[in-house]
């Protein structure tokens, strides 16, 4: 990843590219946060992306003036560098964040009953604080989403191979020909109905692997809600706290 000045503008910006090998073409992502994102397939030359980002900046600046916007109007909790409360929808869950500053190297994260979650260590140093965040995140996620896939599997009969649970920037889960099912953590910022949805969807991948007519039949068979609850993923992001991104 790579990171330079949007030129030819006089409003630049600041841009990371990411090669991806799924890519075909360039396309463009700006975060809940404004960060402007270039995504380029393997091998492309980066010399042209100021050239494309000048054709883009008007786009670019609509975009980033609606998230600006959306940051002010967010729950504090979502935008706080130091939350002290973590809304696990998902779950149902409210875990309240404390932090306990030691002579320890680094950071770790201790669970407590009634979600209470301790941050313990360099707790001055933010950056660590997120990737301990992160951490427990990932680690909540692999707990709960597993067995959730599992009972999901068996209500609309349909298998997989074995799930597994990361954190990327974008999808919120995706299935292999090999009907392994990768989930990303954030779901748990998710309310439960929405969760569901990805949940048969990609077990639905299993049978289709592709978003043919065929597919979405069989995503409606045993998620009536389909089209209703995939409007609403779209704007999941926005449920995620910025400490993720």
């Amino acid at each position: 990843m790579s990171q330079a000045p949007l030129t030819g503008s006089t409003h630049p910006h600041e841009y990371v590219v990411r090669e991806s090998a799924r890519a075909k073409h360039v396309s463009l992502r700006v975060s809940a946060q404004g960060q402007l994102e270039v995504i380029v397939p393997k091998g492309f030359d980066c010399s042209h992306i100021p050239q494309i980002l000048a054709k883009k900046q008007s786009w670019i600046d609509r975009v980033q003036r609606k998230m600006a916007q959306r940051q002010s109007e967010a729950d504090p909790t979502l935008v706080s560098p130091f939350p002290d409360s973590v809304d696990l929808a998902a779950l149902d869950q409210i875990w309240q964040v404390s932090y306990r500053p030691s002579a320890a190297k680094g950071i770790r994260y201790i669970i407590h009953p009634n979600c209470q979650l301790v941050l313990l260590g360099e707790t001055n140093n933010w950056e660590l604080c997120r990737l301990a965040l992160k951490q427990w995140l990932v680690h909540t996620a692999k707990q709960q989403l597993s067995p959730w896939l599992a009972r999901i599997s068996d209500q609309v009969g349909l298998s997989y191979t074995r799930v597994t649970v990361r954190s990327p920037k974008t999808r919120w889960g995706s299935c292999s020909s090999t009907h392994n099912i990768s989930l990303n953590s954030k779901l748990l910022f998710l309310r439960p109905a929405i969760v569901r949805y990805v949940l048969v969807h990609e077990l639905c991948h299993t049978i289709h692997f592709n978003h043919s007519p065929e597919f979405w039949a069989l995503v409606a068979r045993h998620e009536s809600r389909y089209e209703t609850l995939k409007t609403e993923l779209k704007k999941g992001h926005y449920q995620v706290p910025h400490w993720m991104e």
